[in-house]
């Protein structure tokens, strides 16, 4: 009976050792081996931004009025609205996301920290809408005889009250 009691004891040690050499192991792990649980990973993601059809048309309105003096035909929001969403599908931006992986303690294997950054941020709609529109010969008309009123009311307004 005692041979068999020293087996038991025996076999449940082993089976303690197992544990703990699992354990052991686990405790061991390397966090820069190619595991997919614990390497580092980052990810790249292309992040398209398409302008709204309000935000188009409340774009363009602003921009003529600035730089052209009268707000923006149907036909004008269309072309440029269309020139913008081209743009911005072809200039996506690019965000980078790190995550790590807790390598030890109660957390061991589970998600760690995730960082990102972005490396280019595509299209900045209002100034590509102004640079569009800069261009036009409307704008240019009416940035000239803005510039020449300027220099006439600056020139009456010298001789106010010199009489």
């Amino acid at each position: 009976m005692s041979g068999s009691t020293g087996s038991a004891g025996t076999s449940g040690s082993g089976n303690t050792g197992a544990t703990g050499s699992a354990a052991a192991a686990l405790a061991a792990f390397d966090s820069n081996a190619n595991s997919p649980y614990f390497t580092p990973s980052t990810y790249n993601v292309s992040q398209l931004t398409q302008t709204s059809q309000p935000d188009i048309t409340s774009l363009v309105n602003s921009a003529m009025l600035n730089l052209v003096g009268r707000a923006a035909t149907p036909q004008e929001i269309a072309t440029y609205g269309t020139e913008l969403l081209a743009a911005e599908k072809a200039n996506t931006g690019l965000e980078s996301t790190q995550t790590t992986y807790q390598s030890s303690g109660a957390g061991y294997g589970k998600k760690g920290a995730t960082t990102g950054q972005t490396l280019s941020t595509g299209v900045d709609p209002t100034a590509f809408i102004e640079n569009l529109i800069r261009g036009t010969a409307d704008a240019r008309v009416y940035q000239a005889a803005t510039q020449y009123m300027q220099a006439i009311q600056e020139s009456n307004n010298k001789y106010k009250g010199g009489f």
